[in-house]
């Protein structure tokens, strides 16, 4: 009680002399940590330029140079063969000319092969980006199996399910 009296006698400074040296410790730690954090990022900034510049000149693998793309007709066919799901698939086989010397014979077989595949494919399997995401990963999986390995890629252009 004897310093709640001293405070209202001395007409409450000494309580705003103390909340204005906490509001400068205050700002005095703002500014240090707000100055520290400008210059870690402004060195982390140049660092990571120098990364993108390497890799901005480094040139693009020679599978992408030398590569061929060719559509495959549309594949249509239901699912789990017992479904009433139908689905429309158009795919594109990316591959190496130099490697296939019959692209049209290639690209029916894999076509039959898709064809064969997607006939034993659940709606469930296909449901969601992960279902998509196997279903790429499968189909690419067999185009290179069936090509022997000259088939570098297959890329899905459209798929519909009704």
């Amino acid at each position: 009680m004897a310093s709640d009296e001293g405070d209202k006698a001395a007409g409450g400074k000494p309580s705003m002399m103390v909340w204005l040296g906490i509001m400068l410790v205050m700002t005095l730690v703002a500014v240090g940590g707000g100055a520290a954090l400008g210059l870690y990022l402004a060195s982390k900034s140049e660092t990571m330029s120098k990364e993108v510049k390497e890799v901005a000149e480094t040139p693009a693998p020679n599978r992408v140079l030398n590569s061929n793309v060719r559509d495959l007709p549309p594949i249509i066919t239901n699912l789990d063969q017992t479904s009433d799901t139908w689905i429309r698939l158009h795919v594109a086989i990316v591959f190496d000319p130099a490697k296939v010397e019959k692209p049209d014979v290639l690209a029916a077989e894999v076509a039959s092969d898709i064809l064969g595949f997607m006939q034993t494919v659940s709606v469930a399997q296909l449901s969601g980006s992960s279902g998509l995401q196997h279903l790429k990963e499968d189909l690419t999986d067999r185009a290179i199996i069936r090509s022997d390995g000259r088939i570098s890629e297959l890329v899905i252009e459209s798929l519909v399910m009704q």
